[in-house]
């Protein structure tokens, strides 16, 4: 068995400077490192995230292309959905799903960035009944 330590996801992007601007001041990340086609930044809480424009010769045919946008979520979890949520609409970013519960015990949102990658905004909470025996407790 592969043993991990830690995770972070890496979206091959068209703007390396609209995703900096974004994730530093609409959701409070910080630039770890800072390449001319690879930045990497981290949230306070430890969460880890890294940008790579296309095409970069250094790397392998499978890195090359650009994230299209649909087929992956980026899931950050908040403690106060409605907040976020509040915040969000004031900052005018772009909310693709309104704020709603569902029954298997979240609350949230979805927003996508400047490159197309959508963020759900996710508080958690109890699930109802219909999906308690789904999680597996440990």
């Amino acid at each position: 068995m592969i043993e991990t330590k830690s995770s972070f996801v890496v979206f091959i992007v068209e703007d390396l400077d609209a995703a900096k601007s974004f994730y530093t001041s609409n959701l409070g990340f910080e630039v770890v490192f800072s390449g001319e086609w690879y930045i990497h930044l981290i949230s306070k809480s430890g969460i880890q995230i890294g940008f790579m424009l296309p095409d970069q010769p250094s790397q392998p045919e499978i890195f090359r292309k650009a994230f299209p946008g649909e087929g992956a979520i980026f899931s950050l979890e908040v403690e106060d959905a409605d907040a976020a949520y509040e915040i969000a609409k004031s900052q005018s970013l772009h909310v693709v799903l309104g704020l709603k519960s569902e029954d298997w015990g979240q609350r949230h949102f979805c927003i996508q960035d400047p490159n197309g990658v959508y963020l759900d905004i996710v508080q958690s909470f109890e699930p109802t009944e219909e999906y308690e025996s789904d999680y597996v407790s440990g």
